[in-house]
């Protein structure tokens, strides 16, 4: 899997853009939706450089609709900056694929802002020696990130908490950028599968991503791996909600996902 091919776009001219994901990005349904998140964010930025945004400008914050599944093949993406302001961009992206919408994302791009600074996050977790690394026939998405999952973390395992507890760094090296880890944050299973013993309709309806950090991109040590726990914390008449937390190697929270999650 080479990432940069993956984010590979051309250019259609008024803020559209053409992508591409091929059967390394295929998951339980269709195509990953993560991929397709960061392929919106690689959009955004694109139009933000053409049109002379700040270049300290970086995501902090976005939301992402599936409303139709994405399939292999092109797609197709529409850009349209709703407000540029002095500090904040604020960008609307559509995703579709044969005339039909499929993705709708609204991204909030930053300079540095300064404000209050704390943390109440749950801590990540330390990685034990039994961590087995993810290697699976399938989905295919899986295999594009280096991940060692806790030892009492699988799929369908009827464990007590739905949740996964993970480490992983990407393949392509120890430097990733905000669409790689909007991707990422994107990237396991429904967390829902770790407390069922048979499969389950778990499908993201929506998903969101706040980024705690303006640097724009990051660089991990070959020995460093960040720190992941996604928890779906309630699931009731067919709904369950899902957060979770991305913890660079030295314990700094780095961002923070939620998914909606359709269940039964």
């Amino acid at each position: 899997m080479d990432w940069t091919a993956a984010m590979e776009l051309e250019a259609l001219g008024e803020g559209r853009f053409r992508g591409h994901v091929d059967q390394d990005w295929t998951s339980l349904q269709g195509v990953h939706g993560g991929v397709v998140a960061a392929l919106a964010v690689t959009a955004a930025e694109r139009a933000h450089r053409e049109a002379g945004v700040e270049p300290a400008t970086t995501l902090r914050a976005a939301t992402f609709g599936y409303v139709s599944g994405n399939v292999e093949g092109d797609l197709e993406l529409h850009v349209e900056v709703v407000r540029r302001g002095r500090a904040l961009v604020t960008t609307h992206v559509t995703t579709s694929q044969d005339g039909r919408t499929t993705t709708l994302a609204r991204l909030h791009h930053s300079t540095p802002w300064e404000g209050m600074e704390f943390s109440d996050a749950p801590p990540p977790v330390p990685r034990p020696e039994g961590a087995v690394r993810i290697r699976r026939e399938g989905p295919a998405h899986l295999n594009n990130v280096e991940t060692h999952l806790h030892p009492e973390t699988d799929i369908f395992a009827g464990n007590d908490r739905a949740e996964w507890v993970a480490w992983s760094r990407p393949l392509h090296g120890g430097v990733f950028d905000t669409a790689w880890l909007t991707m990422y944050g994107d990237y396991f299973p429904p967390a829902v599968f770790a407390k069922a013993t048979t499969p389950q309709r778990a499908v993201t309806i929506e998903y969101s991503l706040q980024i705690h950090s303006t640097a724009g991109s990051w660089k991990l040590a070959d020995d460093e791996f960040l720190a992941a726990r996604m928890h779906t914390f309630h699931s009731h008449e067919g709904f369950a909600v899902e957060d979770g937390w991305i913890h660079l190697p030295d314990g700094t929270l780095l961002a923070t996902v939620r998914q909606t999650r359709l269940a039964g």
